[in-house]
């Protein structure tokens, strides 16, 4: 018996099917390509090169205002700078450093660190972040290596100033001496008060700028600068309220490196004064990040008593003057209270 004759299959898929793997493959394509696009990078996990700060005490004030005269444009009041205890050239016990948050300065929350210098006989130094204190335009050519130099050189103009070093920290500035902390940069250093540190802003989207095609994103949102109008003349001469988006990248580079590094590494104790209210940065995720320090004297406060607008710059004369000298008064006895501070440094 012969076999029943079928008609020859075909191998040829349908018209619809061929144009949806067309399109499934596309899609792929496109996702690939955007998920391998250019991200924000942190560079070199190392400070810029810098000159060595001098070991003369008599010689910073000279060494300070050299650095400063080749930047022209700072504003009042927005240099570097040391606030002797007494006379000039004279070491102290204590010193304070402060180091100032993204497009802020040294004004920010004056006059809070030389109340906690007057009441601990503290010399001061005020840093100065590169591209900060200058017309917006200098902020878009720093880089992330030049904050940490910045903030490496202030501790160590911080062990030249005092045996015991404070350092205060406002939000960046408090990303950046956590940098120096989980590096093993901060020997000398008896204890960190961080003032709303940003570990993360309060707006989810901005870590959209570390993702793939971060840069153009961020562009596309915000256009090429970013603008803000000031309250007050003080508000803007202490603030850079008109600089270039790009700005932002070493920033947020910045936030997500530390975040993601070896915060175990971190000993110093340290004091955090923080609002839940703040709109500005994440409590939560600095919550997050402090519970990973390994500092045995970790203390984080509530300040439920400025009536700072954003409850982020928490105190000074600008923000929230009615705030300062309860705030001063805190710092003042934590560091008083520090159990062991550390090792004195070797006088210059």
């Amino acid at each position: 018996m012969q076999s029943p004759a079928y008609p020859p299959q075909s191998n040829r898929r349908p018209p619809w099917m061929r144009w949806l793997i067309r399109l499934l493959a596309g899609v792929l394509l496109v996702v690939a390509a955007f998920f391998v696009g250019p991200r924000n990078h942190f560079g070199p996990d190392e400070a810029a090169p810098r000159a060595p700060v001098p070991t003369d005490i008599r010689e910073l004030d000279a060494w300070l205002a050299a650095q400063e005269a080749q930047v022209p444009g700072i504003k009042p009041g927005n240099a570097k700078g040391i606030v002797w205890a007494a006379a000039p050239g004279e070491r102290t016990t204590w010193s304070v450093v402060y180091l100032h948050g993204f497009s802020a300065s040294r004004l920010e929350t004056a006059p809070l660190t030389e109340q906690v210098a007057r009441a601990l006989g503290a010399n001061v130094y005020y840093s100065r972040l590169t591209g900060h204190g200058l017309p917006g335009e200098a902020m878009g050519q720093a880089t992330v290596q030049d904050w940490l130099a910045d903030a490496q050189e202030a501790i160590a103009v911080g062990r030249q100033l005092g045996d015991k070093v404070l350092v205060i920290s406002c939000s960046t500035g408090a990303t950046l001496a956590t940098w120096l902390g989980t590096h093993g940069l901060d020997t000398g250093v008896a204890g960190h008060v961080f003032i709303s540190p940003n570990f993360g802003p309060k707006d989810p989207r901005a870590d959209w700028i570390n993702g793939p095609w971060g840069h153009r994103i961020a562009y596309t949102i915000l256009g090429e600068e970013r603008q803000w109008t000031p309250a007050s003349p003080a508000e803007a001469n202490a603030w850079s309220t008109h600089y270039p988006t790009r700005s932002l990248f070493p920033m947020m580079a910045l936030v997500r490196g530390v975040r993601e590094s070896p915060l175990e590494r971190f000993t110093a104790p340290v004091l955090m004064l923080y609002s839940p209210a703040d709109q500005t940065v994440e409590p939560e995720r600095t919550k997050e990040a402090i519970a990973r320090f390994s500092s045995t004297q970790k203390d984080m406060v509530t300040v439920d008593y400025s009536d700072a607008q954003g409850q982020h710059v928490l105190a000074g004369d600008i923000k929230a003057p009615k705030a300062t000298l309860r705030m001063a008064n805190t710092i003042i006895n934590w560091a008083q209270a520090l159990a062991k501070p550390a090792p004195s440094a070797t006088k210059g």
